[in-house]
């Protein structure tokens, strides 16, 4: 072997050694339990070759690092320059359809100005196509604690992310507590809030899963403003476009029955929204709602047919399962279900993959942006990365270039730690900076 070329192969070899024991003994001395699993994978990411790797085989919940692959499989159905369409039509009786598309980002301010292209037009009926997807509410894997209040529901129908807005008051006696909202969807609320020393109450609903009545019960010692998600979306959604309709002026009392767009209707009108401005909403956000909207959407074009999460898990199987190795699997595109494991090997395989087929990295938070604000600031354009949060649960997958002009994907998973949610953001801050100034 050349001389030259050996002493370069041996300086890398010998670098590499030094890298992972740095990070071997980073991770000895942060002192996780015993019972707490730490993984992490490290590659080149034009070479693939492993850096470092430690319980990269076992399968752990992935949390909101899911959505970097669910998104990235719908933007790869889908395409960069898809547009998620809300849209108007127009059939040979007068009759109007207007076709949800699964635009998250849908205003009343869009509807309003979508329905104006109906003004001096002679309507017999208006009929809303929802078919877009399935409205199953919520995965079934999903804990109760995922569920309303804290999330609101998967539907077609979302117009201002579906939240109203509760103001809950203290009397000018300061002898009891007001509950006021003026929106022109109600919620029935029961109020059962007393003056107290804190703001300590909750948000319940105590006449069963279909009741659209609310308690809150508790105490407050200030003003409060809640944003509560709508029980009803299909109410709510047919409240603002009687509002938009009035708005302009068209006069119609009937009630949009649910019917789906006849092949021979013509398109007026449409609000079109680019996949690139929701999938940056999902990545720098962490989006559930939102992550399983796109997810069920790109199913539905996929398959050409009203989807639901079943046909979206089995989409994203065609494309990634033959990666999946035992005891690995999906249940929900947002990464909130704790019925989620895929092992890092494996959700850096895919990753791999989406990263060369799309421009998905272009689209991620790099430092001090969305959820990693305030997070490992001195690497701002080099580092772009999507975290992910469960009780107990942390992980940061991203992609970073180094202090060397290295380009690296890496994964860091943390699971079952009481360590505080600061200390385990803290430890995967370190680990970056590590891979950053070694590498």
């Amino acid at each position: 072997m050349n001389k030259f070329l050996f002493i370069v192969l041996s300086f890398f070899i010998l670098s590499s050694q030094v890298f992972a024991t740095q990070i071997s003994k980073y991770i000895k001395e942060t002192g996780f339990s015993n019972e707490t699993q730490v993984a992490v994978y490290i590659a080149n990411l034009e070479t693939k070759d492993i850096l470092y790797k430690k319980n990269a085989n076992k399968p752990l919940n992935p949390a909101s690092g899911l959505k970097l692959l669910t998104l990235g499989t719908a933007y790869t159905v889908l395409g960069k320059n898809y547009n998620f369409e809300t849209s108007l039509y127009e059939d040979e009786q007068n009759n109007i359809y207007l076709k949800l598309g699964g635009d998250v980002l849908l205003s009343q301010s869009d509807l309003e100005k979508l329905i104006s292209n109906l003004k001096n037009k002679k309507i017999k009926n208006i009929y809303i196509d929802d078919s877009i997807f399935d409205k199953t509410p919520y995965p079934n894997t999903w804990l109760k604690e995922d569920e309303w209040p804290n999330y609101g529901m998967v539907t077609p129908y979302i117009i201002d992310s579906n939240l109203i807005q509760i103001s809950i008051n203290r009397s000018s006696l300061s002898k009891k507590v007001d509950v006021i909202s003026n929106s022109e969807y109600k919620i029935p609320i029961i109020n059962e809030l007393e003056i107290g020393e804190k703001n300590n109450f909750q948000i319940l609903r105590l006449y069963g899963e279909d009741s659209s009545i609310i308690n809150l019960k508790g105490e407050i010692s200030q003003d409060e403003q809640l944003n509560l998600f709508v029980l009803k979306p299909e109410l709510n959604f047919n409240i603002k476009l009687n509002s938009a309709l009035e708005k302009n002026g068209i006069i119609h009392n009937e009630k949009a029955e649910v019917k789906i767009v006849p092949s021979n209707a013509k398109k007026i009108a449409s609000i079109e929204r680019p996949i690139r401005d929701i999938a940056r909403l999902v990545l720098h956000n962490s989006c559930n709602i939102e992550s399983e909207v796109i997810f069920k959407v790109a199913a539905s074009k996929y398959y050409d047919k009203t989807a639901s999460l079943d046909d979206a898990i089995k989409m994203f199987m065609e494309f990634h399962g033959n990666k999946f190795g035992k005891n690995e699997k999906i249940v929900d595109a947002s990464g909130v279900s704790r019925e989620n494991k895929i092992s890092l090997k494996t959700l850096n395989a895919i990753l791999f993959d989406l990263y060369k087929k799309t421009d998905l990295i272009t689209l991620l938070p790099t430092a001090d942006e969305g959820t990693l604000s305030e997070r490992l600031v001195f690497l701002k354009g080099n580092l772009k990365a999507k975290t992910g949060t469960l009780k107990k649960y942390s992980s940061l997958n991203g992609v970073l270039t180094t202090r060397n002009n290295n380009k690296v994907i890496f994964s860091i998973a943390v699971q079952n730690s009481d360590k505080r949610k600061s200390l385990l953001k803290n430890f995967e801050n370190t680990l970056v900076g590590i891979i950053y100034k070694n590498y």
